[in-house]
C-alpha cells in the first residue's frame, strides 16, 4: 500500500512539473541595471543575474526567454501574465503583497561614493548633492533612512556612467553586490572612493502571489548552484579584485582556519555522548570568529525566535522558521543556528524574546524552544542537539548546535509534513519526489 502511494505522488509531481516545464518561462528583467542586468548593442541580455538565470535554466533543463523592462514595468509584466517571474528584486512590504519572493540571489550594498578631496567627518556633514540613478529601488529607503542626505537624479546608467569618467560629479550612489571569501569590491571609479555604505540588500526572484508552482521550482533548481559557480559568475564581470593582505597573513589565516576548524568539528562531535540539551559548551570558545565568518551550509543565524523585528510584536510563526532550521541541519550534515544574532553577524540579544515569554528568563527560552522542537520534530531529536544560551557582546544569544540525525526528519506543519535539507546556506524544501531519492541516498535501508 505504501509503495502505491509512493508512486502516486511521484506521479502528481510529475504531472505538476510537466505543467511549469512545458513552457518557456519568460523572465523580465531591469534594463539599465549594470552589472546585475541590461541590455547591450546588439540587443541581448547581460548581467550577473541572466548569467545567474542562464545557469538555473540549465541546472533545472528549462527554456527561459529574457524579457527587458524599467523595474516599474518587470513588476506590473508579471501581475499581467506577460512574465512569469522577475529576475531580481529587493523585498519590501508594500511588494509582498502581490508577490511571492523566492531565496536571496546575492546580498547589495548601496554604496556612497565621493569624488577624491572631499572628506566630510558624517553625513550630515556632506554639503553637496550626491546623484542617484533615477527609480533605483533603494531611493525610497535611502531618503527614509537618511533624511539628511542631499540627493538628485541622472536618467541611465550610461549618462551616469560618462559624467563619472569625466569627474563631473562630487559624489553618486551605486549598488555593489556584496563580496566573498577572498574578493573585495574595487575602492570606486578613477578619482572617486567608496565613503559609506547605506544600506545592504538582498535580490531575490519574484513571482506572482499564489504561483507556489514556478517558485518551488526556482528553489529547487538554486539549490543545485554552488558557491564556486556564483563565484565564477561575479568573476566573469570583473566586479571584485583579490584581496591582496591575504597573501600577506596566509599564515595568521590558515592557523585561525584551522583553530576555528576544529573547535566546530569538536562541539558537534561531543554531542554524541550527550542525551539531553542545556550541557555548557568548553569555556574559552572564541564564538566571534565563528560569526565573523558568516552564514554558509553550517551556520545559520536568526534575529529571534518570536520577536518580529520589522512589525515591533510578537509573530509566532517565526518559530516555525526556526525549528525548519533545526530540521534542515538533521537531515543534512548538521551545524550551528544562533538565534539573537542578525543576518550581518550583529549581536541583537534574546531580550526581546524573553519579553514574550510567561517565564521572562534564560529558563523560559530554554523550556519554549524545548517544546517547540517537540512539537514538531519530535521528541527523539533530542540526543542529536544541544542548546545553550551563552552570553556574546554582553547580551544573551541561543546556540542550537546539530548533528545530522540517524534518520530522515519531517516537520510537522498544518497537519502535513514537510522535508527539508540545507543547501546554498538555507533551509531548501524538497517535493515529494526528491524527499524520497534524498532519503534513499543518504539513510540505508533497514
Amino acid at each position: 500500500m505504501k509503495k502505491r502511494s509512493a508512486l502516486l505522488y511521484t506521479l502528481l509531481f510529475l504531472i505538476n512539473l510537466t505543467t511549469i516545464t512545458a513552457k518557456t518561462i519568460k523572465v523580465t528583467h531591469p534594463h539599465d541595471r549594470h552589472p546585475y542586468s541590461s541590455v547591450n548593442e546588439n540587443g541581448e541580455s547581460v548581467g550577473i543575474l541572466i548569467d545567474w538565470w542562464k545557469l538555473w535554466a540549465q541546472k533545472s533543463n528549462v527554456a527561459i526567454q529574457f524579457i527587458p523592462a524599467d523595474i516599474n514595468n518587470c513588476i506590473k509584466k508579471t501581475l499581467n501574465g506577460e512574465a512569469d517571474v522577475i529576475a531580481g528584486l529587493f523585498y519590501n512590504e508594500e511588494r509582498s503583497q502581490v508577490l511571492s519572493f523566492s531565496d536571496n540571489i546575492m546580498r547589495v550594498n548601496a554604496t556612497l561614493f565621493l569624488k577624491k578631496g572631499h572628506s566630510p567627518k558624517s553625513l550630515p556633514d556632506i554639503n553637496f548633492p550626491v546623484v542617484i540613478i533615477k527609480n533605483d529601488p533603494n531611493s525610497q529607503q535611502i531618503a527614509e533612512k537618511y533624511p539628511e542626505l542631499k540627493t538628485s537624479t541622472i536618467d541611465t546608467f550610461n549618462t551616469l556612467k560618462e559624467k563619472v569618467a569625466d569627474k563631473e560629479l562630487d559624489g553618486f550612489i551605486y549598488d555593489l553586490p556584496n563580496p566573498r571569501g577572498i574578493y573585495k569590491s574595487h575602492s570606486g571609479p578613477d578619482g572617486y572612493y567608496q565613503y559609506h555604505v547605506l544600506i545592504s540588500d538582498k535580490l531575490r526572484p519574484a513571482v506572482k502571489k499564489g504561483n507556489q508552482q514556478l517558485l518551488d521550482l526556482i528553489l529547487a533548481g538554486s539549490s543545485q548552484i554552488t558557491d564556486d559557480e556564483l563565484a565564477n559568475i561575479a568573476g566573469n564581470w570583473n566586479i571584485f579584485k583579490k584581496d591582496q593582505t591575504v597573501l600577506k597573513l596566509t599564515i595568521l589565516f590558515i592557523i585561525l582556519l584551522l583553530v576555528t576548524s576544529g573547535v566546530f568539528y569538536f562541539i558537534l562531535r561531543r554531542q554524541r555522548n550527550k542525551a539531553k540539551t542545556g550541557t555548557p559548551f568548553e569555556s574559552g570558545t572564541d564564538w566571534q570568529i565563528i560569526i565573523d565568518k558568516g552564514e554558509n551550509d553550517y551556520i545559520e543565524f536568526k534575529s529571534s525566535l518570536r520577536w518580529d523585528y520589522r512589525e515591533e510584536k510578537p509573530n509566532k510563526a517565526l518559530e516555525q522558521v526556526i525549528v525548519k532550521t533545526i530540521s534542515a541541519f538533521l537531515n543534512t550534515n548538521g551545524g550551528m543556528l544562533f538565534i539573537g544574532v542578525d543576518d550581518d553577524g550583529n549581536t541583537l540579544g534574546l531580550e526581546k524574546d524573553y519579553q514574550t515569554l510567561k517565564k521572562n528568563n534564560r529558563d523560559g527560552f530554554m523550556l519554549t524552544i524545548t517544546n517547540l522542537i517537540n512539537q514538531y520534530l519530535g521528541k527523539t531529536t533530542h540526543r542529536f542537539l544541544t542548546i545553550n544560551i551563552i552570553s556574546i557582546n554582553d547580551k544573551d544569544v541561543c546556540i542550537v548546535s546539530v548533528e545530522k540525525c540517524n534518520t530522515p526528519v519531517f516537520l510537522g506543519k498544518n497537519g502535513k509534513e514537510e522535508f527539508y535539507i540545507r543547501a546554498s546556506a538555507s533551509s531548501q524544501p524538497l517535493s515529494m519526489k526528491e524527499t524520497y531519492e534524498y532519503i534513499s541516498s543518504n539513510w540505508d535501508e533497514k
